[in-house]
C-alpha cells in the first residue's frame, strides 16, 4: 500500500515537470542565499569579536577596583601572585597576560592625538594575543633598551607616522607630575579592533611602569581553552577577590554582543523568509495539482478509498518537492560555506569603509549543523502547512458532483 501511495505521490509531482522543477528551484535558491548570508554575517560579527577577545579583552579582565571608572594610576594590582597562583592551577585557561594602561598624548613635529598606552610584555602577549599577527608594517620589537613604540594602524594615518619617526608620548605619573619620554615607531599594527587602532600605542612594561611611577599593573587578560566555565570561574574570582573587578569580553564590549543578538533576530527573519517562500511555492504546485485530480480523487473515495490515503498521497507529493528544494540548497550553500570558510570572501575594495567599522578585509564564513537543522524544519512545516487548504478543497468536494463535473 505505501509503495502504491509512493508512486502515485511521484507521478503527480512528475505530471507538470517544469512547474515543479520551479518550485525546487526556488526553495534551493532562496536557501542557497540564506546559508550563505548566514555564514558570511555571522562569520564577520565573530571575526570582531575574536578580534576583541585577542587584541584586549580576553575572556575575562582582571581591573583594580574602580579603575575603569576612575583611570586612576593609584587604582593598580599590587599583590599578584596570588591571582597567579588560582590562575596557574586552572587546567581551562589557555594563557593570561598583564598589561598597564594609562590615557596620554601622542605628537609628532606636526601633528598630535590623544592615545591609549599600553605597558606589555612583547614575549606574552605573543603567546596570548597573537599580537605580532596583527603587524601591519615594521617588526614585533621595542629595539634596544626598550626605546621603540608599536602604534595602531588608524592613529599612526593620522599622524603620517611610519616606521622609524620619532614620536613624543606625554602623560602623568602616579604623582600627577606631567611626563615626557621620545620614542621611536618601531611597528604599525592593525587589529581591527577600533579602541587600538584609532588610539592605541603599545610600550614595553617595565618602561611604562619606571615612566609613570608605578609597581603594580592595570589588567591581566584571560584566554580560556573552553568558553563554558567562564562565569563559574569569574564567579569564584570574586568570592576570593573582593578587591578587584572581573569583567567577561560581553561586559566590557556590549556593543559587540548586541552585534551578535542582532545576527541571531536576523537569522529569524531570514529563515521565515524561506519558510514564508517554501510556503508559497508548494502551495501553488499543490493546489493546482489537486484541483486538476478532483476527479480521479473523486472517483477513488466513491470506490471506498479513504480520504486519510488521499491526504497522504498530497502530503508526500509536498514533502518531495520541498525535500529534494532543501537538498539541492544545503549541498550548494554547503559547498559555497566550506569555499569561504576555506579561503574566505575578499572584501579588499571596501576595506576603507570596513576599516571604520573594525572589520577584517577578508571575511571568513562559519559553518554550523544548527543551519541545515533549522532549514530542514522550516522546510518541513511549510510543506505541511501549505497543503492545509488543498487537502480542505478535497475534503468539502462532493464525489458524485466532480465525478459528473
Amino acid at each position: 500500500m505505501y509503495d502504491l501511495i509512493i508512486k502515485t505521490a511521484l507521478n503527480s509531482m512528475l505530471r507538470r515537470k517544469l512547474r515543479t522543477v520551479l518550485v525546487i528551484t526556488m526553495i534551493a535558491v532562496s536557501l542557497w542565499g540564506l546559508l550563505l548570508m548566514q555564514g558570511i554575517y555571522e562569520g564577520m560579527t565573530e571575526q570582531m569579536i575574536t578580534n576583541a577577545i585577542k587584541s584586549d579583552s580576553g575572556h575575562l579582565s582582571i581591573f583594580a577596583k574602580e579603575f575603569r571608572k576612575e583611570k586612576s594610576l593609584k587604582s593598580q594590582i599590587i599583590n599578584i601572585k596570588p591571582i597567579e597562583k588560582l590562575l596557574k592551577k586552572q587546567k581551562n585557561i589557555k594563557s593570561y597576560t598583564k598589561r598597564i594602561l594609562t590615557n596620554g598624548l601622542i605628537a609628532t613635529a606636526s601633528y598630535s592625538r590623544a592615545t591609549q598606552i599600553y605597558g606589555i610584555d612583547l614575549q606574552n602577549e605573543k603567546k596570548h594575543s597573537t599580537l605580532d599577527r596583527y603587524i601591519k608594517n615594521g617588526k614585533y620589537e621595542f629595539g634596544k633598551k626598550s626605546k621603540g613604540a608599536i602604534v595602531g594602524y588608524q592613529l599612526a594615518k593620522k599622524l603620517k607616522l611610519k616606521v622609524g619617526k620619532k614620536i613624543i608620548l606625554t602623560t602623568q605619573n602616579i604623582n600627577n607630575e606631567i611626563i615626557s619620554i621620545s620614542l621611536k615607531v618601531k611597528a604599525i599594527i592593525k587589529t581591527n579592533n577600533m579602541s587600538i587602532d584609532e588610539t592605541g600605542v603599545f610600550i614595553d612594561i617595565d618602561k611604562a611602569k619606571k615612566f609613570l611611577n608605578i609597581k603594580g599593573i592595570h589588567q591581566i587578560s584571560i584566554i580560556f581553552k573552553n568558553e563554558k566555565n567562564i562565569i563559574s570561574f569569574q564567579d569564584k574570582l570574586k568570592d576570593k577577590t573582593k578587591q578587584l573587578d572581573i569583567l567577561r569580553w560581553d561586559e566590557m564590549y556590549p556593543a559587540l554582543l548586541q552585534g551578535r543578538i542582532m545576527m541571531e533576530q536576523f537569522s529569524f527573519v531570514s529563515y521565515a523568509l524561506v519558510f514564508f517562500t517554501a510556503t508559497i511555492g508548494i502551495f501553488g504546485v499543490v493546489l493546482v495539482s489537486v484541483l486538476e485530480k478532483l476527479r480521479e480523487f473523486g472517483i477513488l473515495r466513491a470506490i471506498g478509498t479513504r480520504f486519510s490515503i488521499l491526504a497522504q498521497i498530497i502530503f508526500l507529493e509536498s514533502f518531495f518537492i520541498g525535500i529534494i528544494g532543501f537538498l539541492f540548497g544545503a549541498i550548494i550553500g554547503g559547498a559555497t560555506l566550506y569555499y569561504f570558510n576555506i579561503y574566505g570572501l575578499d572584501l579588499s575594495s571596501f576595506s576603507d569603509a570596513l576599516d571604520e567599522f573594525g572589520m577584517d578585509a577578508i571575511t571568513y564564513a562559519v559553518i554550523k549543523t544548527e543551519y541545515f537543522v533549522t532549514a530542514f524544519i522550516s522546510v518541513l512545516i511549510a510543506s505541511v502547512l501549505s497543503i492545509l487548504f488543498p487537502l480542505r478543497v478535497l475534503y468539502k468536494s462532493k464525489s458524485v458532483d466532480v465525478i459528473n463535473g
